[in-house]
This record gives C-alpha cells, sequence and structure tokens, in this order.
C-alpha cells in the first residue's frame, strides 16, 4: 500500500499556520503552483505565474513558495500540486476559430489538441526538472489538477471542437461503433426515458446560492428524462463514455512523463474520481467515470478529492471509491475542506456566509476530530485544506497534531473493516443516467447519505470489485445502479453475490436494460417484484433475499437501519449516527446534545478514546452523553 499522508494545504502563504502546524507534529505541507485564475475571477495563488510565454518560465516564481516556507519551517515537506490548466495569454494567442479553448471550463474540448498537449508537457517537464534538482526528496509527492476547479472536471457539457470530433471518430473506429458525428447539444441534455421523476432531491448544485442576476436562467432549462433511452440515444451514451476515457487518458498521459523526471520514492497523484455524492452536471458529462481505468496506470499512487457530506451530524467520507482504489494497491487522498467561522475570503475578503458550516471552537473540534477518524478507520491519507486562509484556529491545529503518533502507528496495519454492507456504484451503467437532470444522483446520493446515518459501518466498491473480493463478513449489498446486468461479467460477479442468505437491494431497475433495449418487465426477473413497485417488501429467494426500492429517495435512516437488522448486520449506535470501524479503531460522530450506547460485536480488554484518554477495560457496551457536536474514536484492544 502506498504512503498514508496526514499534511495541511492551502492556497495561500499561511507560514504562520504551517509553523503552527509543524510545532504541533505535522511536517508535510501542500503548495500549489498556478498559472490562473479560479471560478471567482481570482488568482489561485499569491505569486506570479510561471509559464509565461511559448517555452518562457520563471522559476523565480515557483521557488517562491517554497523558499518562503522553508525560512520560517526548515524542516517542511512538500506535496506540490501543479496546476496544468494553460494560462490566458496561451488561449488567446493565435486561438480563433477554435484553434485553442480555455482548459479550465472546456478540458474536453482542447484535450486531444497535440498543440495543448505538447505545449503543456514542455512546460511541466521544465518545471519538474527545475523543482527536482532545487529542492529533490524534499517534495515527497506531486498531485496534478486540470479543468474546472483544478479537479480535471470538463465542464462544458460535451461541448464540440475539431479535437473532439477527430478523437472521438477515432475511437469509434477503434471500439466498432458506426457514429461518425457527435451528437448535438440537444440529444445530449434531453433524456427520452423516465420523465415522471420530479422535486430534487439534492438542493446543493453548481449555482446553489446565485440567482438570475448572476446565472442565466437558460442554464436551468428543463433536461426531459432522467435516463437516455439506450437504443434511440445509442450514440449520446458512447459519447459521453469517449469523453470520460479521453479525460482519464489525458491525466496518464501526463503522469507517465512525470514519472520520467521525479525520483524514484516521489508519489505521483491526481484529482479525479469523484462518484459517491456526485449529480448534476459532475457525472458522465465531468469525465471522472473512468477512474478504473486510470488506476490501472503504473504511473499513479493516489487519488485525490475532497471529502463529502461535511455538514456536522454528516458523516463525511470521499467522494472516491477507496475500496476500488485500495483493490488496485492505489492510496485515497481526502482533501478535509473545513469552512469555518474564521474562514477568509480571496485576498482577505469576507467568506461567503453560505459556506461557512462551523461556528464555534466546538463544531469545529467536532469536524476535526470526525475527519481523522474516517481516515485513520478506513486507511486513507488526509489533508487538511485552508483555502484562504483563517480557517483552523490554534486548538483545532493543536488537535490535529494531538494524533500523529497514532497516526504513524496505524498506518503501519492492514485495514480490517468491520462492515457487514456494500455500497456499489457501477460507472458503467450511470452513462445511462441523463446527468444534466437535477435528479441524477437519486440511485447514489440517498444510500450514502442515509449510510451514514445508520449506525453501522459501510464500504463503498464498484461492481467490478465484487468479483475479487472476499464477501465472508457481507450481510448486505446495495446495488445504486443495476440498470444493465446482462453482459458475461455481469451475470458471473452476480452469481458469486446472490447466496450465502445474504439481502439484495435493488435500486430502481435491475436489468431494465438488456441487449441495448428498454424493458421494465426485465426487472421483476431479478428482484421478485414488478418495476415500480412501492412496498418495501423482503422475498425470501432461497439461498439468499431481496428487496427493490424503486426511489431510493424514499428511504430514511431509520427505514435503512430497520432493513439492516432485518439482514443481521450488526448495528452498533443506539441513534442512527455515523459509526466507523475497523478491528482496531471504532469512531462515531453526532451533531447533537444527546445520550448515546455503542454496543460492540465482541469483548475488548481495553478500550480507550483517543482524544480524551479515557479507558475502559473488559467492555463491550460503551455509553456517554455529548454536550453538542462531537466525535469519539476509541482504540479497541483484545
Amino acid at each position: 500500500m502506498k504512503r498514508q499522508y496526514l499534511a495541511y494545504r492551502s492556497f495561500y502563504p499561511e507560514i504562520e499556520t504551517m509553523k503552527a502546524f509543524y510545532d504541533a507534529g505535522i511536517d508535510t505541507f501542500s503548495v500549489m503552483i498556478s498559472n490562473c485564475l479560479n471560478a471567482l475571477g481570482t488568482p489561485y495563488t499569491k505569486y506570479p505565474p510561471v509559464w509565461t510565454g511559448k517555452g518562457e518560465y520563471d522559476f523565480d516564481a515557483a521557488d517562491g513558495i517554497f523558499e518562503d516556507v522553508l525560512e520560517k519551517v526548515p524542516q517542511a515537506r512538500f506535496i506540490c500540486f501543479v496546476d496544468l490548466n494553460t494560462p490566458l495569454w496561451w488561449t488567446r494567442y493565435l486561438g480563433a476559430y477554435g484553434a485553442r479553448h480555455d482548459s479550465y471550463y472546456e478540458l474536453g474540448r482542447i484535450a486531444a489538441s497535440s498543440l495543448w498537449r505538447q505545449d503543456t508537457l514542455d512546460y511541466l517537464k521544465a518545471l519538474l526538472t527545475h523543482l527536482t534538482q532545487k529542492y529533490g526528496s524534499r517534495i515527497v509527492s506531486y498531485a496534478f489538477g486540470c479543468g474546472g476547479g483544478t479537479e480535471w472536471h470538463d465542464r462544458c457539457r460535451g461541448a464540440e471542437s475539431v479535437f473532439r470530433l477527430d478523437a472521438f471518430r477515432q475511437w469509434c473506429r477503434r471500439n466498432g461503433k458506426p457514429w461518425d458525428d457527435i451528437p448535438s447539444i440537444g440529444r445530449r441534455e434531453k433524456g427520452l426515458r423516465e420523465l415522471s421523476v420530479k422535486g430534487r432531491y439534492d438542493t446543493t448544485g453548481y449555482w446553489s446560492g446565485y440567482d438570475d442576476s448572476e446565472v442565466d436562467p437558460l442554464i436551468r432549462a428543463d433536461a426531459g428524462g432522467l435516463f437516455y433511452d439506450p437504443e434511440e440515444q445509442a450514440d449520446v451514451i458512447d459519447y459521453w463514455k469517449f469523453c470520460n476515457e479521453l479525460i482519464a487518458d489525458t491525466i496518464d498521459f501526463f503522469l507517465q512523463e512525470a514519472r520520467k523526471i521525479v525520483l524514484p520514492e516521489v508519489e505521483l497523484g491526481a484529482v479525479y474520481g469523484y462518484i459517491t455524492t456526485e449529480g448534476q452536471y459532475m457525472l458522465a458529462s465531468n469525465g471522472h467515470m473512468e477512474y478504473e481505468r486510470l488506476l490501472k496506470s503504473d504511473a499513479i499512487d493516489y487519488l485525490l478529492a475532497p471529502a463529502t457530506d461535511r455538514a456536522l451530524g454528516g458523516g463525511s467520507g470521499s467522494l472516491c471509491v477507496v475500496d476500488t482504489i485500495h483493490a488496485y494497491g492505489k492510496q485515497m487522498f481526502n482533501s478535509a475542506d473545513n469552512e469555518t467561522w474564521t474562514s477568509k475570503g480571496p485576498d482577505g475578503s469576507t467568506f461567503p456566509e453560505a459556506w461557512v458550516s462551523m461556528h464555534n471552537e466546538q463544531e469545529l473540534a467536532a469536524s476535526v476530530k470526525r475527519e481523522l477518524a474516517v481516515n485513520l478507520v478506513e486507511g486513507t491519507s488526509l489533508w487538511f485544506f485552508d483555502k484562504w486562509g483563517g480557517s483552523y484556529s490554534q486548538d483545532a491545529v493543536r488537535l490535529i497534531g494531538s494524533i500523529h503518533s497514532l497516526w504513524e502507528e496505524e498506518a503501519r496495519h492492514p485495514v480490517n473493516s468491520m462492515a457487514e454492507t456494500l455500497m456499489v456504484v457501477d460507472p458503467s451503467n450511470i452513462y445511462y443516467i441523463n446527468n444534466l437532470h437535477p435528479n441524477s444522483n437519486n440511485f447514489h446520493l440517498p444510500w450514502k447519505l442515509n449510510l451514514n446515518r445508520s449506525g453501522a459501518p459501510f464500504r463503498i466498491v464498484s461492481f467490478n470489485d465484487l468479483g475479487r473480493m472476499d464477501l465472508t463478513r457481507i450481510k448486505t449489498v446495495i446495488f445504486c445502479h443495476p440498470f444493465e446486468l446482462d453482459d458475461e461479467g455481469h451475470q458471473r460477479i452476480l452469481k458469486k453475490i446472490l447466496q450465502g442468505n445474504r439481502l439484495i437491494v435493488w435500486s430502481y431497475g435491475p436489468g431494465i436494460i438488456r441487449n441495448g433495449k428498454w424493458n421494465e418487465a426485465n426487472v421483476e426477473k431479478y428482484c421478485g417484484v414488478p418495476f415500480g413497485s412501492k412496498d418495501l417488501e423482503i422475498l425470501d429467494m432461497g439461498n439468499w433475499k431481496s428487496l427493490y426500492v424503486c426511489d431510493p429517495r424514499t428511504i430514511t435512516p431509520e427505514k435503512l437501519r430497520e432493513i439492516l437488522r432485518a439482514a443481521g448486520v450488526w448495528i452498533y449506535s443506539s441513534v442512527p449516527r455515523p459509526v466507523y470501524a475497523n478491528e482496531r479503531l471504532l469512531g462515531f460522530h453526532t451533531g447533537n446534545q444527546e445520550s448515546v450506547t455503542l454496543s460492540l460485536p465482541q469483548k475488548y480488554s481495553r478500550i480507550t478514546e483517543v482524544f480524551t484518554g479515557e479507558v475502559l477495560p473488559d467492555a463491550d457496551v460503551i455509553h456517554f452523553t455529548t454536550n453538542g457536536p462531537d466525535t469519539r474514536l476509541y482504540r479497541l484492544e483484545m
């Protein structure tokens, strides 16, 4: 397994905060090199652009952040975040008539351009050569971003370009597809199947909080059906798969070249693989669905993403599929984006109030402890992100530092999860979902949020993982996207799953797509009840049990706890709250003042609460009362 980092990140040179983190025991800092503006129209960093012209680079600008940090923290180690977005001058230079495009918002339109790739590669090579020669192994890792948010987001809704058209035609020839043109925007943005789903489940969205004075209302135009018709819109489905492969292959292209330059021990990562809670605009059209393709690369060591469900009371967890990443021998790197009452906006401006999630020290401590608990239990890397500074108090910094020795110790052990429930996502089936529809995350977001509040640990896996997993512990399997299940691979895996008296939970329409056609009659063959059935009845199918959930939005944490109990899943918490558990650690989070009982499946000779030092001998039950938002993390010793 790759390294398990614990680090601090900021866009800006928050040197005093870095010094405080170092004094608390955290010596690894993520710094950014960028040549462009962010989505708010301000520079990402406080340093001048490095890439100043064709083949012209200002390496003093690249050195600035390193030198400023090392002056105050001489022993600092760095994760260098390299933004590969091209600067504005590059986009403007001879860019008329579609010759060049803005990689920040139109990554998919330019990613197949040989000119863009070569110019960006020249910059990357020059930068990495310089930094390697000057700072060597002090830079322990490079993380690469590009596109929207520097997150490899393709935010142009599949827009055409001459480069994309040529690449799509080549892709079609390689894959035996008949298409010779990119599907029109009218076809891409209107699903023809499932027109009845109304009432947005997820109220966040990309433009949440902005009205028509800042966002043209046409952007929010009706998207038709929630699904594409697999027969009438086969070209659209194929096109989105091509678009996602293009982004994954572009990332790998740069990673392979970077690997030739950096020191052998230096790790490389990329921001990619968002899926577990993503919805409108952020699925097939966004470019992240081919994470399994990228994970096969020998050049990548980790995927990087922000934590999700971050509000107090939420369970946090990764936007990526952690178990899939670990299955490929790679690491997950989570970013804890804590927005607090002291956070600063760009250039010291007021931080948007709508973004603030933690309003006092108690709430911040509960959030910080939760992120530490999640990542310790799951064996994943973590940095605390401070955007434009000011987010972490001295108490919070000391709290993070207090976990350092435990972090180092746990990083040496393999992670053996105590979860008995699997949430299964299937990116190949997500291509059938029209992600311009506001309800495009109906089939995974409700499960993730409810599992986070079920009081029992769970794991998220990709469908393809099931064939190579040890399923001995698993009692419940929730299929989020079981729309097409007729190919040989699906059938082989299903034979492994549908046994052992497991409860299989089917979302919406298992097998509703077969042989390239939409057929609702297929659903009953898999789950035992007709498509659209509203009764949540567990059926005995012989050596397994079936539960059909047409609309996962109807499930509540309380209902899910009832379902899991019926399957024999161990429920740890007396209240519906987030629980994280492996064989050595148990975490619990709440946003409330309440009395809690945690029941363990076995007795331990010694249970120690990590943050308070409280010890319970010979116990299999833990009782406590919180006085508001809190997170508990227990060390379990046999």
